[in-house]
């Protein structure tokens, strides 16, 4: 079983007389990509800001590798790498310039574990490049080889693929993934790119106002929410088509459309099944198509597109 390396447990947070937080809990498992919705001012940024020890929560419990980090701060926070929006670089600096300064901040990192993190993050070739010469999405990679230099059980990252292009955006999808899947980290991450989260998250948690509405693993939050229409297009066998359907008792609001589409709802795991029974019957199925639903239909329907209470910059 998979270590739990981030516990959430029934966190508030007020400032100012308004209750920006209400009883957030979640668990972060070593070797998954967590991701953590929510529309403008839902409180991810007051969440995170928790997380790493910017701001106290009024009550709850943050546990990063079994350590609490209201009781326990350094045991826990040794436990975490984070970037927040883009990386803090030196510039003028080469990129392993860059890692050295801040492994004698750290003080433990050792020149091997600065060679081993530098082949982590694929930038071999380039480290002893200034940084003003990197692209963006070195840059990014850069950064959290800064934030791995520690060995950390738990990354943290904020808006990680902002100004990225699409390679980019690809290219760190995939080394995000090689760090939980492979290296066993636990990833914890906030975009506004929900195809993106969709693509790159084990496990999501959605939050507005202040409050998390939904948590669960991508494809099964989504296979929950979606409303299993399909269309058949038969052209002219459509009558035989509602025939053979109408007998078919896992086949519901069944409908005949006039451009030769029948339209129904049923498990996807039966349309073979269907389409079997629809040929045996001399129905010339020429297509069928099934509506997708994708992480943006789910988000938008759990958060209605309503902003939260918390005035923040980001989704």
């Amino acid at each position: 079983m998979s270590e739990v390396v981030l516990s959430v447990s029934g966190l508030q947070k007020s400032i100012g007389g308004k209750q920006l937080i209400h009883d957030i809990s979640f668990e972060v498992m070593a070797g998954e990509v967590y991701g953590f919705l929510g529309p403008n001012g839902a409180g991810k940024t007051t969440t995170i800001r928790m997380l790493v020890g910017l701001t106290r929560p009024n009550s709850g419990e943050i546990t990063i590798g079994g350590h609490s980090l209201q009781k326990q701060f350094i045991e826990a926070i040794r436990h975490v790498g984070s970037i927040v929006e883009n990386p803090e670089l030196y510039s003028f600096l080469t990129g392993r310039e860059n890692l050295e300064m801040f492994a004698r901040m750290s003080g433990t990192v050792t020149k091997e574990r600065i060679e081993e993190v530098i082949k982590q993050v694929e930038l071999t070739e380039a480290i002893d490049q200034k940084v003003k010469t990197y692209s963006l999405g070195m840059r990014q990679r850069l950064g959290i080889g800064q934030a791995l230099l520690h060995s950390p059980k738990l990354l943290i990252l904020d808006e990680p693929t902002n100004g990225l292009d699409p390679a980019g955006i690809r290219e760190l999808r995939e080394f995000i993934q090689y760090l939980a899947h492979e290296q066993k980290i636990g990833v914890f991450i906030s975009s506004h790119l929900l195809s993106e989260i969709e693509l790159m998250c084990d496990r999501v948690a959605i939050i507005n106002k202040g409050r998390v509405i939904s948590v669960g693993a991508v494809h099964d939050m989504m296979e929950q929410f979606a409303d299993h229409a399909h269309w058949f297009f038969t052209e002219q066998s459509i009558g035989k088509a509602v025939e053979v359907m109408n007998n078919c008792e896992y086949v519901y609001e069944l409908q005949a459309l006039s451009d030769g589409r029948v339209k129904c709802r049923m498990d996807t795991e039966r349309i073979g099944e269907l389409n079997r029974l629809l040929v045996h019957a001399d129905v010339d199925v020429l297509r069928i198509e099934s509506k997708t639903v994708t992480l943006e239909d789910l988000f938008l329907s759990l958060t209605a597109g309503t902003p939260g209470e918390e005035g923040e910059n980001h989704v």
